[in-house]
């Protein structure tokens, strides 16, 4: 027996433990991952239930919880991040130290999937935000695999991934696994995005090459940008972008996303890190110059190695904690779940998609 639907995040894990392959993900209605189990296979063991993080929780280390403003000090790096380029300091300085890292990427196929890098080139694939959940795959094993080989991995993703990453490992193997999560609103469904991209194509008339979620003219009002194979260009602004709206307006999350576990300050990773939204200086040369501000939750001993790994690539403030948390939503409480949830999903799946954009993004 798994969990339930309601708390299945999604991280595969259970899939990635199973010794006989008796798991496999299959699509819901709502275009999820849901795990099924094949009973002619199964043997009992039990392996999945003690490695689903809604079940079972992984153990946290002793907190040192320190807030730090951070800002990549290559203006052309900070530019191409989502926010002020903390994660591409991060990845980069791992890869120099021989690091793997593991991230997600947006794929030629337009389908969001995590992977695994060791060469310093391929760090710009897992650069910038991607507003759908990401496909896990067998990357825990693959990461289990070089841990137990002796190599040392950086791994990103969503707080829920994280978890389900040490429910799995069954151990931090501190020193060597390095994670780093989000700050997150909530995943979409990977069917909602897709058919987004196949409106927006006949909409064109053009194939899709390139969804680009934040492109930055300026941090706050962020642009979207779609590029096609002739050339062509969508430019949206986030306030503007039907995708983006829909995605805040928040009726096509995962339904454990509502009643997110890691919604709080005690974080199962070494760093948390996202948009400093609420910047505040402590003087005047430190202003908000709209460029991009990262923010850093440092929260255990190994999360304060990895910072010190990439610090001298970074511009980095102390903020006082308090002030600093208190104001960010998701280390409080989850995505509220709209009064609007129950009738999307029926016009859903009975309307045509041009008008569910019209009605719900």
């Amino acid at each position: 027996m798994l969990c339930t639907k309601e708390k299945c995040t999604g991280c595969l894990s259970c899939l990635n433990i199973c010794p006989k392959n008796a798991i496999k993900a299959i699509t819901d209605e709502q275009g999820f991952w849901q795990m099924q189990i094949d009973e002619t296979k199964c043997i009992k063991c039990k392996l999945c239930q003690k490695s689903c993080p809604a079940l079972f929780k992984p153990n946290i280390t002793d907190l040192v919880s320190k807030v730090y403003a951070c800002w990549h000090k290559d203006k052309a790096k900070r530019q191409q991040a989502a926010s002020g380029g903390l994660f591409t300091a991060l990845m980069q300085n791992a890869l120099k130290h021989n690091y793997f890292v593991c991230g997600a990427t947006l794929t030629s196929d337009m389908q969001v999937k995590h992977i695994i890098i060791d060469k310093i080139e391929d760090y710009k694939l897992l650069v910038g935000s991607k507003y759908v959940q990401s496909n896990l795959t067998n990357t825990f094993k693959q990461i289990r695999a070089l841990l137990l080989k002796g190599n040392k991995v950086l791994f990103s993703g969503t707080p829920c991934q994280v978890s389900g990453l040490y429910t799995f490992l069954k151990k931090r193997y501190e020193n060597q696994l390095f994670t780093v999560d989000l700050l997150c609103h909530g995943v979409p469904s990977p069917e909602i995005f897709k058919k987004y991209i196949a409106h927006m194509e006949q909409l064109y008339d053009d194939k899709l090459i390139n969804f680009q979620f934040r492109h930055k003219p300026g941090w706050r009002r962020y642009q979207v940008i779609l590029e096609f194979t002739s050339g062509k260009q969508d430019i949206t602004y986030k306030d503007t972008s039907p995708y983006i709206r829909g995605f805040l307006k928040g009726n096509f999350l995962r339904p454990s996303c509502y009643d997110c576990d890691y919604t709080s300050l005690k974080r199962y990773s070494d760093l948390t890190i996202g948009d400093f939204w609420n910047y505040f200086a402590d003087n005047s040369t430190d202003i908000d110059d709209d460029k991009g501000i990262s923010f850093m939750l440092i929260n255990n001993e190994n999360g304060k190695a990895l910072f010190d790994l990439a610090k001298d690539d970074l511009f980095y403030l102390a903020k006082d904690f308090n002030r600093s948390t208190s104001t960010s939503p998701r280390l409080h409480k989850p995505t509220k779940k709209p009064a609007t949830y129950e009738q999307f999903w029926q016009d859903y799946n009975n309307k045509d998609f041009e008008n569910i954009i019209k009605e719900y993004f």
